[in-house]
């Protein structure tokens, strides 16, 4: 059956939970695919079924299905799920990738009586409606979603979405001059736990005002400068995005990446958060790849 990519969230970060601007775009190095097995010994289609069945339930129990403006055929779900199916995937879990998010774009994909028409995709108000389909799908895997993993998975295109609208820009992102890297820290993550934090911290009128009045205005306009392809904008903002990060955001940032993270930018290499922090992948932007350490376990992205 068709493979569904793992996403990455190059910009938006908790900002997307306070009216910012985000980007995100497919990466097809990690994805995954539904398949059919039948008694299966192995621990990860086990899991994976598990997890299906565990989806398929509290979906049906809450009878979201009525709430979709693209309803699943829920029959013919259940019906395979009693052959066998489950999500064949390589996505890192906990990793800021959104596996749950591909497993709902192929179930999305297989089963709702959506039928995708590449001509209708520019349509704003469609690609909301997605968007609301995906976040009824995800909540059951973790009770609350933005719905943006999936769609990013299931479009298999850059998303951009501001509070206005949702846009399918171009990016020409091989054209780029600088490369990305994703920076692997080996701890995984859970999400739920610091968006907790970050809604506390955001308590703090201090904290607030300095999130609002530099963390977010930088967002904003890294990601006009990356779909411009302005690099020396983009550095610019994304020096000042890394050293928020570092002062602000010290607790999503693993122990034994903290010197790194704060000294990035003045190596020219700044990084950031990949999604919520914690672990997972970090993202660095080099102008010259050779300025990373090598010591560093990374993936190139661009």
């Amino acid at each position: 059956m068709k493979k569904f990519s793992s996403k990455l969230l190059l910009f938006g970060e908790y900002g997307l939970l306070y009216g910012a601007d985000a980007l995100a775009v497919p990466f097809p190095k990690f994805g995954g695919a539904l398949k059919f097995t039948v008694d299966s010994n192995d621990k990860t289609i086990q899991e994976s079924q598990s997890e299906t069945q565990q989806f398929f339930s509290t979906f049906d129990a809450a009878n979201l299905n009525k709430e979709m403006h693209f309803p699943l055929q829920l029959k013919e779900l259940k019906s395979d799920l009693q052959k066998g199916l489950f999500f064949y995937s390589n996505i890192p879990v906990q990793y800021g990738l959104g596996s749950s998010g591909a497993l709902c774009a192929a179930i999305f994909e297989r089963y709702s009586i959506f039928h995708k028409n590449e001509d209708e995709l520019n349509d704003s108000e469609l690609l909301q409606q997605l968007k609301q389909d995906f976040s009824l799908l995800e909540s059951s895997f973790h009770g609350r979603s933005s719905g943006i993993d999936p769609l990013v998975s299931f479009l298999n295109r850059p998303v951009l979405f501001t509070p206005e609208k949702i846009e399918l820009p171009e990016i020409k992102i091989r054209e780029n001059d600088f490369s990305v890297f994703l920076i692997d820290t080996k701890i995984k993550s859970s999400t739920a736990p610091l968006v907790s934090l970050f809604n506390q911290k955001m308590e703090n009128p201090q904290f607030k005002k300095r999130f609002e009045n530099d963390f977010l205005p930088a967002n904003n306009a890294a990601i006009q400068a990356f779909l411009k392809g302005s690099k020396q904008e983009l550095f610019l903002q994304l020096k000042q995005i890394s050293a928020f990060q570092s002062e602000q955001f010290s607790e999503m940032i693993p122990e034994s990446f903290k010197d790194f993270f704060k000294n990035s930018a003045h190596n020219n290499t700044p990084v950031k958060l990949l999604g919520s922090g914690g672990g997972g992948f970090l993202l660095a932007f080099a102008k010259n790849e050779n300025d990373l350490p090598e010591s560093l376990s990374k993936i190139k992205v661009i």
